[in-house]
């Protein structure tokens, strides 16, 4: 009567479960040392955008500030943000300020250049709270408004505009 396995593929078995022992042996030590020598932290709330916004624009801590500015005005009025088509910087920052505008409604509006003034002369100022501008020029007529680190300028549309 014939075996049913043969030596072959019993010592081929015997092969692959000795490298995969021996794999196992020479991974876990190197796991557990880089697992113990770099343990998780808790974060702190919005570290990922202050991380972002820290990187693009060079200001720390931007969350919180960004966030009690679009609590300061009207929920029920838009918040306008210009970003530049052609820069990558400019479109990140122009969601992550969308993200920390919640709740109120926001307007992205991507441009050729760094002059949005085309399209803020279409834009009622009666029904914006503020007008973002990300990695571009504030229009002249517009009154400055609050800067965060290089980049980002927030206009708010309460001040009188000349």
């Amino acid at each position: 009567m014939a075996s049913r396995f043969s030596y072959g593929r019993i010592a081929h078995v015997m092969l692959w479960c000795g490298l995969a022992v021996a794999s196992l042996g020479i991974s876990i030590p190197k796991i557990y040392s880089g697992a113990t020598a770099y343990p998780l932290r808790p974060t702190r709330p919005l570290h990922t955008c202050d991380s972002y916004l820290k990187f693009a624009t060079g200001a720390s801590g931007a969350s919180k500030d960004l966030i009690s500015i679009f609590q300061s005005m009207t929920a029920s009025k838009r918040i306008i943000i210009f970003t530049r088509k052609d820069d990558a910087f400019s479109s990140g920052l122009g969601m992550t300020t969308a993200y920390l505008a919640s709740p109120h409604l926001v307007r992205l509006f991507e441009i050729n250049g760094t002059h949005p003034d085309n399209e803020l002369a279409k834009v009622n100022p009666d029904e914006v709270a503020a007008v973002v501008f990300c990695r571009m020029n504030r229009p002249a007529w517009l009154p400055a408004g609050k800067v965060f680190g290089s980049g980002l300028e927030i206009v708010s549309m309460s001040k009188k505009v000349q």
